[in-house]
């Protein structure tokens, strides 16, 4: 067994690449690579030529006009998306010669690099420009090519020391354990020795960093590629286990899409879903054996439904459990009969109007969330949404008022994460609870759901010309010295709804509390634009 890295590195069981690829790694590292260069070290080998004017032809890259030749394709390309393709085509093949017992084991790690793949360049792409998506790509297709080296090397140690014991504990755990390194250690000496660029080396050693710690206060232009490395990872483990566990826990790399990535809350499952398809587009590309997969959009639908039951679940135990300890008031015994314990307990706190939580619910919600905040030191957001229109007769199920409240509702629960709390704060109003957010995002989610509001939700015609709602915002860090109430959050939000009613022009007002104090904060509708008075952005 190699006892080193560099015995990895160096033994005759590990697939070298071919000196068409490394010329091709070569050129692409200038700072004005010369594409006839290029062309003509492709040619020398036919094979990877023909395989990359397919590719450039195919739905994987989605241009808009064919290119007839190398020499047309390649420009097209670029330099780091030639270099992405001719790696990925030589590690591809080497896997191609490999015994039955190891095929399993390499179609799923080759699976799980082609998802971080695909994520680390749609992530990318989410940034207009501000980073390469080829670049992104090639670093998520090599961030865990230590674990094929590995397993081509080590073979029987690694399947029964690391792979068939993953679950149980951390693969870097397993693996410093056994050899005294990790894959992430070999997978950037090997691309350090392939001359791959210094940002790519750094990234792919540094992508197991903690996920919580790349969470910014503001969102910063030009993400970091560990950040997307980070986060490509952890979607690979999901999308690997969510098939036979859909409530797999989705907070580590949904904490990222939405505070580092900008996405909304309704936005991850259409993101995951995509890049479910681009795996399939991307293998038949490099002629990879994945095994068969089956699609998994079905299957995150029916996740995100397991997810949202045990987020409720854990919410009414954290209401329950202040209930008892601090409040010292008795929980209401369940009702017999065919409802189960939890439907009968959410079915005691919702209000059966809005079919959201209700106002009492709510009440002991912030109290005991406030507590958990301050006990986790996470930062809390609170959006109070107040209606602008006269909802009318909301006793009636098939009235005007009710089916106007109902749509606002269902809007809300759809456009937020589904450990959030929405509940019905008052006749005209909801509020919704968001801890573990920061500033930027407050800003962002309350922005979109104005928007969305306005756009989708059902209104009386009297009003179709005027704001159907407003929101007031107030993002709270817990501050252990000076700890804020339940109260004091709540007159400060009504504070800001008001202040946004006023304002007439974007309806929606976000501040932060700083010693106690409410600050306003800056909105902007630009993600790129959005920032936070220097005062305030240190002081939280």
């Amino acid at each position: 067994m190699p006892s080193s890295i560099e015995k990895i590195l160096s033994s005759d069981r590990l697939p070298s690449l071919p000196e068409v690829a490394l010329r091709v790694v070569e050129i692409a590292r200038s700072p004005d690579p010369d594409f006839m260069d290029l062309v003509e070290t492709i040619r020398m080998d036919p094979a990877i030529a023909g395989r990359i004017l397919k590719t450039a032809n195919s739905a994987l890259l989605g241009m808009r006009t064919r290119a007839s030749s190398i020499e047309s394709a390649v420009p097209r390309l670029g330099t780091t998306m030639v270099r992405a393709l001719v790696l990925g085509f030589c590690l591809a093949d080497s896997q191609k010669s490999k015994s039955v017992t190891l095929r399993t084991w390499y179609q799923r790690l080759w699976r799980e690099a082609l998802i971080q793949a695909a994520t680390a360049e749609a992530l990318a792409e989410r940034q207009k420009g501000q980073v390469d998506p080829a670049n992104w790509f090639l670093a998520g297709l090599l961030q865990d090519v230590g674990r094929l080296a590995m397993l081509s090397v080590c073979q029987d140690e690694y399947i029964e020391n690391v792979l068939e014991k993953q679950g149980e504990r951390a693969v870097l755990e397993l693996e410093q354990e056994y050899f005294g390194f990790t894959h992430a250690d070999v997978s950037a000496a090997l691309c350090k020795k392939w001359n791959l660029d210094d940002s790519i080396v750094h990234a792919i050693g540094a992508h197991h960093a903690d996920a919580h710690r790349m969470v910014p206060l503001r969102f910063v232009s030009g993400t970091s590629l560990v950040a997307g490395l980070i986060t490509s990872g952890h979607i690979a483990e999901y999308l690997e286990e969510v098939s036979h566990n859909l409530g797999r826990s989705r907070q580590n790399f949904e904490r990222l899409l939405l505070q580092v990535f900008a996405l909304q809350a309704n936005e991850v499952f259409r993101l995951l879903a995509d890049i479910d398809s681009r795996v399939g587009e991307i293998a038949a590309a490099f002629s990879v054996d994945i095994g068969h997969t089956q699609p998994l959009e079905s299957i995150l639908a029916d996740a995100q439904e397991v997810l949202s039951q045990i987020a409720v679940s854990s919410q009414l135990r954290l209401v329950n459990a202040h209930m008892q300890t601090d409040t010292q008031q008795p929980v209401k015994a369940r009702p017999a009969g065919q409802e189960s314990a939890q439907q009968a307990e959410q079915s005691r706190w919702t209000d059966p109007q809005s079919q959201t939580f209700s106002r009492q619910y709510l009440d002991q919600s912030l109290t005991a969330t406030l507590q958990n905040v301050h006990d986790q030191r996470l930062p809390l957001g609170l959006l109070l949404i107040g209606m602008n229109d006269t909802l009318g007769d909301c006793t009636d199920p098939a009235g005007t008022g009710c089916e106007v409240l109902r749509s606002v509702a269902n809007t809300l629960k759809m456009s937020v994460r589904v450990s959030d709390t929405v509940g019905r704060f008052s006749p005209g109003e909801f509020l919704v609870l968001m801890t573990d957010i920061n500033v930027d995002m407050l800003h962002l989610v309350a922005d979109h759901l104005y928007r969305r509001i306005e756009r989708e939700a059902v209104r009386e015609e009297h009003s179709a010309d005027a704001p159907l709602c407003s929101i007031g915002a107030v993002f709270y860090q817990p501050d252990v010295s000076r700890p804020c109430t339940g109260p004091v959050l709540i007159k400060e939000v009504e504070k800001a709804l008001q202040s946004a009613r006023r304002s007439g022009q974007h309806n929606t007002e976000v501040i932060a509390l700083e010693n106690g104090k409410p600050v306003k904060l800056q909105f902007s509708k630009s993600t790129a634009e959005r920032s936070v008075p220097e005062s305030v952005g240190n002081a939280l």
